[in-house]
């Protein structure tokens, strides 16, 4: 009899402690899921929806055993960060009735934009030419080396290794064509806003446009550093 008294005490203590637990969690109507979602889901779509991009949002997955109160009133979302809602973030749902509630639903934000890859295998040295490249929509948060927009920035650039077809261009796989070879005879330019002076020199070294290097005056015969701003020509100090 003791052990039958103890066993309906312990009965009830549980019972009390299950009813005081939570309200989140033990309802006799509980919240849509769906609607948490869709709540999350526009929230996010209409903090971004002056992007640039193309935008894709997915909501995570949320328990099907979670079971919170069926709110009277539109619920609100919120993030505490609105410059994060990129990537993979979280969006905060909330019931501001009579038994509130707040609920954290994970997202992920896909951008997505035209990027330049390749339309087949290209073999080192290579001059990209419109033959090799294609504009195809990626997924943009996967591309943290980079990526090119436009079909005119690869035209007549080199490769500077190896690459299988489908991958994504970036700066690190192009270089400049040389458009000075060393020995070769370019045209020196000195200017400032009241004056220009041009005259004749040797490169002492090779290089592409933007590229400094070493040139003799013909004249002069004085080896000085210009940077390379055109074919043949040459920006030099006055």
């Amino acid at each position: 009899m003791k052990n039958l008294t103890a066993i309906l005490k312990r009965s009830l203590l549980i019972f009390f402690a299950m009813s005081l637990f939570s309200n989140n969690v033990f309802c006799k109507e509980s919240h849509s899921l769906e609607n948490i979602s869709k709540t999350a889901h526009d929230f996010v779509l209409e903090q971004l929806q002056n992007a640039d991009e193309e935008i894709q949002v997915v909501v995570g997955h949320l328990d099907p055993r979670l079971r919170l109160h069926l709110c009277t009133i539109p619920l609100e979302a919120f993030s505490q960060n609105y410059e994060t809602l990129q990537g993979i973030s979280t969006v905060g749902v909330r019931c501001n009735d009579t038994k509130p509630w707040t609920l954290y639903v994970p997202v992920s934000v896909r951008n997505y934009k035209m990027v330049v890859t390749l339309k087949h295998a290209v073999i080192r040295n290579t001059i990209l030419t419109d033959k090799d490249v294609s504009l195809k929509k990626m997924n943009i948060n996967r591309l943290s080396s980079g990526y090119f927009e436009d079909l005119a920035q690869i035209k007549g650039k080199i490769l500077t290794q190896n690459l299988s077809k489908g991958v994504v261009l970036t700066k690190h796989h192009i270089k400049l064509p040389m458009a000075v070879s060393r020995g070769q005879s370019v045209t020196l330019i000195a200017k400032n806003p009241v004056i220009e002076v041009r005259t004749k020199g040797v490169a002492m070294t090779k290089g592409a446009i933007g590229d400094r290097i070493k040139v003799k005056n013909t004249k002069s015969k004085r080896i000085i550093e210009g940077v390379i701003i055109d074919k043949d020509l040459i920006s030099v100090n006055l």
